[in-house]
């Protein structure tokens, strides 16, 4: 791009700044928590239609896909933005304005990249902007917590072999997520033989087998580099306090940057599991959640890409490993990368806010990779 036109830009992205703050308070203020995206779906794609984008549809995983001067074969980039927020119990969501601060639950992850992205798409419309090529723009259901990454696993099983690379819009405007996280996720259900707490004394209990495995668990030692880790992160069981447990449940997380090390604390993991099974326990377990790390593929394009556009403004980029919707094209192959369109903070917290007068910059910034894209 010239000088003359990242000047345009900002004259754009300046000028339709309450447009975009409007667009964030609409995104944020309709709920879709993880499974139940379809209302702000809905929106979104009466907002593309009115648009002029007669071709967005949903799909059957509920994704709203845009194509954009898609014609004939070859590839094209992708750029997407989860929907799906964290927030299963809030039925209704009133972001608040105080000074700089814009805060609701949802409203960096993922309210305001998703306002972004589609104000961009607004920008295309209303300047007739080609791009080279076309792209296909994404807002996908599914990326937090057990969603499972549904969106984008059903946009890559039917679009693959047409994508060149991705961005996930995700995250902030200062970080870089360049290599992805995988993970696996269990539910683990223990059955013992219970029975009163006084005249069943000495029957096995459904809970001590629980806090066995997860102390078992918390007893493994694991790799700085490749970074791993492993969580319990909830735990139920028992009934009353004067009974032995006959019944517990908890969901374990284990991670890595590195494919070899995630399947190693796997192995170990299933060890406690078997190590733990003795007469009077039952445990059984269920495979909840699974997302791959990356291929090996060669982001450095993408990188330096946005580190240049940082870098004409003085900022620096700091890349880091992370979970996101690029975990799917990376382990097919495909170039991806995520960053966002604002500075945040307390993500997934119902205290979760941003800096508005980080919003245009943000604007400015996604735009800017998009259009400066090698044809």
């Amino acid at each position: 791009m010239t000088t003359n036109d990242i000047q345009k830009l900002e004259t754009y992205g300046q000028a339709h700044e309450h447009a975009l703050l409007d667009m964030l308070t609409q995104i944020t203020s309709l709920p879709s928590p993880t499974g139940a995206e379809a209302e702000k779906a809905a929106f979104i794609l009466e907002y593309l239609h009115n648009l002029g984008a007669s071709d967005a549809h949903i799909d059957q995983a509920g994704n709203v896909v845009c194509p954009y001067q898609i014609t004939g074969s070859g590839k094209h980039p992708l750029y997407g933005a989860h929907i799906d927020t964290v927030f299963l119990q809030c039925q209704e969501i009133t972001p608040r304005i105080e000074g700089n601060l814009f805060a609701a639950p949802s409203c960096g992850d993922n309210s305001a990249n998703v306002a972004s992205l589609l104000c961009f798409i607004t920008m295309l419309y209303e300047e007739h902007i080609d791009l080279p090529g076309g792209a296909y723009f994404l807002f996908n259901t599914g990326e937090e917590g057990l969603g499972n990454l549904r969106g984008i696993r059903q946009f890559m099983a039917d679009h693959s072999s047409e994508i060149s690379e991705m961005v996930a819009v995700d995250c902030n405007s200062v970080t870089c997520i360049h290599k992805a996280v995988g993970s696996h996720r269990y539910e683990i259900n223990v059955t013992a033989q219970g029975g009163h707490s006084w005249s069943g004394f000495g029957n096995t209990s459904a809970i001590a087998s629980a806090a066995a495995i997860i102390d078992d668990l918390y007893h493994l030692s694991v790799p700085k580099d490749p970074k791993t880790t492993y969580n319990a992160g909830t735990i139920e069981g028992g009934t009353t306090v004067n009974s032995i447990a006959e019944h517990a449940m908890f969901r374990i997380d284990l991670r890595s940057e590195d494919k070899d090390a995630l399947d190693a604390i796997d192995k170990e993991f299933h060890q406690i599991l078997k190590q733990n099974a003795k007469e009077g326990i039952e445990i059984r377990e269920t495979l909840i959640g699974e997302r791959p790390c990356s291929s090996g593929v060669d982001t450095a394009a993408l990188c330096q890409r946005l580190e240049q556009i940082r870098a004409a403004r003085g900022l620096t980029t700091d890349y880091q490993a992370g979970s996101t919707d690029a975990n799917i094209p990376l382990s097919l192959g495909i170039p991806a990368i995520s960053f966002g369109t604002c500075i945040g903070r307390r993500a997934h917290t119902v205290e979760e806010n941003l800096d508005i007068d980080s919003l245009v910059p943000g604007f400015i910034q996604l735009a800017q990779f998009i259009l400066s894209r090698p044809h």
